[in-house]
């Protein structure tokens, strides 16, 4: 504010304050509202039920999130399904050598890799299996659509 030459004592905080306010509800999960954070560029936030309850910062949810010790793969398997049936129609309708085709594979491979990786490098995932679905791949996606396409080869 100083630096724009504006007078600190003549200044109200709503003329300088993010606009529109955002709040943070209590009950909300900490991954929605570190998506949130992430979305909207802010870095820390009120929050209110009625009243002022407290206020969460970035901060908070890297020093107290589960984050790193127990990454939401689920999210990742989400992603692949997803993934592995745009493939299959992108195939299905510009043919299984077209470049659409390839590519779209190409994606899929990617989040396979990563979700392995997530499963390879975080054991406890693996015994978790209601946090993850996403099992050690013996066998690709891709690999097992060549095999019921074998012209894609």
């Amino acid at each position: 504010m100083v630096a724009y030459g504006k007078d600190p004592e003549k200044m109200r905080v709503y003329e300088i304050m993010t606009k529109p306010c955002i709040v943070v509800n209590p009950d909300l999960g900490v991954e929605y509202v570190a998506r949130l954070f992430a979305n909207t560029g802010i870095r820390v936030a009120p929050i209110v039920k009625d009243e002022l309850v407290g206020i969460v910062s970035v901060t908070d949810i890297l020093n107290k999130g589960d984050f790193v010790e127990k990454p939401k793969v689920n999210i990742l398997q989400r992603e692949l399904d997803i993934a592995i049936s745009e493939a299959k129609s992108i195939c299905a309708a510009k043919g299984v050598r077209s470049q659409e085709c390839i590519d779209a594979w190409e994606l899929v491979e990617d989040i396979e890799a990563d979700a392995n990786y997530q499963s390879e490098t975080y054991p406890t995932v693996r015994g978790r299996p209601e946090k993850s679905e996403i099992k050690p791949l013996e066998t690709t996606e891709l690999e097992l659509f060549c095999w019921e396409h074998p012209d894609m080869q």
